[in-house]
C-alpha cells in the first residue's frame, strides 16, 4: 500500500474563474431577491507558498447552495464571507474558521455550507496531500435600495480600491448598511493597501487619534507619508506635527517601513 503524504501546502485563494471553478447559488423568489454564492478559484492563481510546482490543487467537486438567512436579508445584510480550511487527504474540509466576518446569521450559513463541500484532494507527484485554503461564500441583495452596497462589494471582490473606501465610509457611517467599525476598518486598510491616498491618510488619524488603543504615531506617521507619496495633499502638514512629537528612533522606524512599502498592492488573502 502507497503511504500517504501529509505534508501541509498552504495555497492563496484568489476570486477567478475557469475550470477549476465551482459555484453554488441559491436565489430566492418574490420581489425580495437574495444571492449565495461559493466560489473557488482554478488553479492558475493558487499556488504552494512553499512554491513547490509539484503541487496539484484541490478541485471543488461538491458545493451544495448556501442559504441566505431571512432575517439576515430582511435587516439588509450582506457581503462576501471569507474563510479558512483544510482540505484532507480524503477531499473533505476540516478546521473551518472565519477570516472576514459578516454578521453571526450569515458567518454560519457560510460555515454550514462550506463544511459539506467534497474536493478531488490536492495531490503532489500523485499521492493526496492535505492543503489549506481559503474559500469564499457571497450573500448579495440586489434589489432596491441595498442594490449599490451588493455593487460596491462586487466591485472590491474584484479589487477595486475606490469600492473599499466607499464601503469602508458606509460601514462606519451605518449608510445602507448596519454600521460597523471592524468592517469599517478592514475597507479602510484595504484601499489603504492599494495606496488610496485619502484612504493612507485616514489610516494615519485612525493611529494618530488612538481610534481603536494608544495613539501610535509610529504607524500614523508611515500613513501620512504614503499618503503624500501617493499624491494625496493632506498628509505634509501632519508629518510636520508628528515630527515634533516623536523621537530620533520613531522617526527611523517609521521612514523605514516607508522606505520598504511595495509599489504594487499586497495580494489578498
Amino acid at each position: 500500500m502507497k503511504r500517504k503524504l501529509t505534508a501541509t501546502f498552504t495555497f492563496l485563494l484568489l476570486l477567478t474563474s475557469g475550470a477549476w471553478a465551482a459555484e453554488a447559488a441559491w436565489w430566492s423568489s418574490g420581489s425580495s431577491v437574495g444571492y449565495a454564492q461559493s466560489q473557488t478559484p482554478d488553479d492558475s492563481s493558487a499556488k504552494p507558498s512553499i512554491t513547490d510546482a509539484d503541487v496539484t490543487p484541490p478541485r471543488l467537486t461538491y458545493s451544495p447552495n448556501p442559504r441566505y438567512p431571512p432575517d439576515a436579508r430582511a435587516a439588509g445584510h450582506q457581503g462576501t464571507s471569507i474563510l479558512s480550511l483544510t482540505v484532507g487527504t480524503d477531499g473533505l474540509p476540516r478546521d473551518l474558521k472565519i477570516v472576514r466576518r459578516l454578521d453571526e446569521e450569515l458567518d454560519n450559513s457560510a460555515i454550514a455550507a462550506v463544511s459539506i463541500w467534497q474536493y478531488q484532494p490536492a495531490s503532489r507527484r500523485g499521492e493526496p496531500v492535505e492543503v489549506e485554503i481559503h474559500a469564499r461564500v457571497r450573500f448579495r441583495l440586489y434589489h432596491g435600495s441595498n442594490g449599490k452596497i451588493a455593487e460596491l462589494w462586487d466591485r472590491s471582490d474584484a479589487n477595486d480600491p475606490k469600492a473599499d473606501w466607499e464601503l469602508s465610509r458606509d460601514y462606519f457611517e451605518g449608510t445602507g448598511v448596519p454600521q460597523d467599525d471592524q468592517l469599517g476598518l478592514q475597507f479602510l486598510k484595504m484601499a489603504a493597501d492599494w495606496n488610496l491616498p485619502e484612504a493612507q491618510f485616514q489610516m494615519g488619524e485612525h493611529f494618530c487619534n488612538g481610534q481603536s488603543s494608544a495613539p501610535d504615531y509610529v504607524s500614523a506617521y508611515m500613513w501620512y507619508a504614503l499618503s503624500k507619496q501617493s499624491g494625496g495633499k493632506q498628509g505634509e502638514k501632519m508629518l510636520k506635527v508628528l515630527a515634533a512629537e516623536m523621537s530620533a528612533e520613531q522617526l527611523g522606524e517609521a521612514e523605514t517601513r516607508v522606505a520598504y512599502w511595495p509599489e504594487d498592492p499586497p495580494k489578498e488573502p
